[in-house]
């Protein structure tokens, strides 16, 4: 019962903050948006090991600016992710369908540069190109994922049931859902790399698709995130993955709303980026 009541108070702190938001229409300010999607990509990719700091991802994306003594593969992996949320908002702000062909795409930008070209008995995958892999594919914090053969099935069947799951429903709903999509394309994991960042990605293409405010998964949370992915493979149960990432979308919403709160304190938005989401 305890559990209950919590998680119908995170659902409700969810849903005045996003009233809040709302009247706020933040997504018309000024490089608000530029500016979210940079704290979005910094995160996703710090989460895989990226050791550029905010500041540092800032100056690449504004500037082309390469930080010292910092891989190169780091500065490719933000820049490529960057373009691929780009292709992620307009791909939902077109209202695209969710198809195996769009996340495709989203994996192909996303590994754009740092693909590599795997060959089995099955065939030769280049992991540039977004094609699934033809390999078997195991992490040491998630175990073995889907037989390469079984993927297709796999992902067309994922491609028509979110398509038709996420019509006529409400925001709660359909924001479950599209935290169920994205522990559900992690554990299906139909790529050589990049698996996790492109599911993300597609959480926040389904969000934008349906105006729902993007969620960004934080790095200092990345254990749990790991933690409630393994307990939704082990266990099949994607209830602790969405309150997880109920907690995100709210963290993200309240950073947010502060930011904008304390506009007036910040000198200008690069200074105030640091402390952006």
């Amino acid at each position: 019962m305890n559990k209950s009541k919590n998680i119908s108070a995170l659902w409700q702190t969810v849903q005045r903050l996003s009233d809040e938001y709302s009247v706020l229409n933040l997504d018309e300010t000024i490089d608000y948006e530029k500016y979210k999607l940079y704290s979005i990509v910094i995160s996703s990719t710090q989460l895989e090991g990226v050791s550029l700091t905010e500041i540092e991802a800032q100056l690449l994306l504004d500037e082309g600016l390469t930080a010292k003594g910092k891989p190169l593969v780091h500065h490719l992996m933000i820049c490529d992710n960057h373009n691929a949320i780009k292709l992620a908002m307009k791909a939902g702000e077109e209202n695209r369908s969710l198809t195996p062909e769009l996340l495709k795409e989203l994996n192909a930008v996303n590994m754009a540069s740092t693909g590599q070209t795997v060959s089995s008995a099955l065939g030769t995958v280049d992991g540039k190109t977004g094609n699934f892999r033809l390999v078997n594919a195991f992490s040491e914090a998630l175990g073995y994922y889907t037989d390469p053969q079984k993927i297709q099935t796999a992902i067309d069947a994922f491609c028509k049931h979110y398509e038709t799951a996420l019509q006529n429903i409400d925001m709660k709903e359909r924001l479950s859902i599209i935290f169920d999509a994205h522990v559900n394309l992690v554990l299906i994991h139909p790529w050589m790399d990049g698996n996790k960042r492109t599911s993300r990605l597609l959480m926040n293409y389904l969000q934008r698709r349906f105006n729902i405010p993007l969620t960004k998964v934080y790095k200092e949370d990345g254990e749990e995130y790991i933690a409630c992915l393994k307990e939704a493979k082990d266990k099949g149960d994607n209830k602790p993955f969405r309150t997880f990432m109920l907690g995100q979308h709210i963290k993200t919403l309240q950073n947010e709303l502060s930011l904008y709160q304390n506009k007036d304190k910040q000198n200008t938005a690069k200074k105030g980026f640091a402390m952006f989401f």
